[in-house]
C-alpha cells in the first residue's frame, strides 16, 4: 500500500538489540518479548530535514491509510 503510493519504505533492526553478535556475551538467556516484537514488526518511512511539507503530509497520509488495516 505504500508502494502504491509512492512512499519507500523497509524494516530496519531484525535481530533485536541484545541478540545482536556484538551482544551476545551479554544478552544470553534475556527474556525481551517487547523488543523482540518491536524487531519484527518496525517500518522505517521517510523523514529528512529536506522533505518539503507537501512530501510529509504524503507519508503521513499514506500511513494513516493503513491504521485500519492494522486494528
Amino acid at each position: 500500500m505504500l508502494k502504491d503510493a509512492g512512499i519507500g519504505s523497509r524494516s530496519y533492526y531484525r535481530v533485536p538489540a541484545h541478540l545482536q553478535p556484538a551482544m551476545r556475551e551479554w544478552g544470553q538467556g534475556l527474556n525481551l518479548p517487547g523488543t523482540e516484537e518491536a524487531a519484527r514488526t518496525n517500518l522505517a518511512v521517510p523523514i529528512s530535514p529536506v522533505l518539503t511539507r507537501a512530501d510529509t503530509d504524503q507519508v503521513v497520509a499514506a500511513v494513516g491509510a493503513l491504521a485500519p488495516a492494522l486494528q
